[in-house]
């Protein structure tokens, strides 16, 4: 995946799903065509066709429990990660920050992140956006390659220096600007929850 100054080039979700769901239908199918030609072949064998064998069938008697699907509203999270001078690596910190992020991604395969990486104004435009971009993909391998999050769902954007949260030559002010911005937009995701009046 390729990405220049806040614009993302990615694969559309849409597409990547049709192809996924093309390889399930596909493979549904075949494993139906091996059973059924397994059952031919055991049929045709006199396999299974003993009148006298019996056969019992073993079923759980416990009860499913009931339950509908809701659809749920999860409110818009955003979540700032901040980095060393010229850094792009993860601190504890910052990893204990992801952790619930990534968490709520595996929890709601609905939801998706907006991963937007940001640099001081020390250095040229074109170090500080590849610096940004590089802050920005630390995070999207720590929460693919530690959780499994799926990398179409997490979009990348580097920003360089020109979106500061704080104007101003201290090193404190520039710190606060060498940040990740990690966006959960709202989403409405699918939740399963017990019928009302049943135990």
């Amino acid at each position: 995946m390729r990405y220049v100054h806040g614009i993302h080039f990615l694969m559309p979700y849409w597409h990547a799903n049709t192809i996924k769901a093309a390889i399930t239908r596909f493979s549904a199918l075949f494993l139906c065509l091996t059973i059924t030609a397994c059952v031919n072949d055991a049929s045709n064998d006199g396999l299974g066709t003993n009148a006298n064998r019996d056969v019992t069938v073993s079923r759980s008697t416990s009860p499913s429990p009931d339950a509908k699907v809701l659809l749920t509203t999860l409110p818009e999270h955003r979540d700032v990660i901040l980095f060393d001078v010229n850094s792009y690596d993860l601190t504890t910190q910052a990893q204990l920050i992801l952790d619930p992020i990534a968490i709520r991604l595996r929890n709601y395969p609905d939801t998706y992140l907006v991963i937007v990486g940001h640099s001081d104004d020390d250095g040229s435009d074109e170090d500080n956006i590849v610096l940004s971009y590089e802050r920005a993909f630390s995070v999207a391998i720590y929460i693919t390659a530690v959780f499994g999050i799926e990398e179409e769902r997490l979009q990348i954007i580097a920003a360089g220096k020109d979106e500061p949260v704080v104007t101003g030559k201290a090193i404190l002010d520039k710190q606060q600007n060498r940040r990740v911005e990690v966006i959960s937009p709202q989403a409405i995701v699918r939740t399963l929850s017990p019928i009302a009046g049943k135990k």
